[in-house]
């Protein structure tokens, strides 16, 4: 891949990111993390749940370890880019 094609898919990814933040609702964002429990439910299942789910898929299925590997960044990925990849 040449130097060109890189910088171009990381503006690329830091353009879709910013375009996603732009688009959040400040009041409703405000509202979101005044929720304690809601806050916390998210935090523990984005953090503890789901990378392990994702070591118990990896275990279960006996991927090959590109695979597991890639599996387990998407699920420890806590919500941002890479859990579109």
């Amino acid at each position: 891949m040449s130097i060109y094609a890189e910088v171009g898919s990381n503006v690329l990814l830091f353009l879709l990111v910013f375009g996603m933040s732009a688009t959040v609702d400040m009041k409703g964002f405000h509202q979101a993390i005044h929720n304690k429990k809601a806050f916390l439910t998210g935090l523990f299942l984005q953090f503890v749940v789901l990378p392990f789910l994702g070591f118990v898929a990896v275990k279960a299925i006996d991927m090959p370890p590109a695979m597991g590997l890639s599996l387990m960044v998407v699920t420890s990925s806590p919500g941002g880019s890479y859990s579109n990849w």
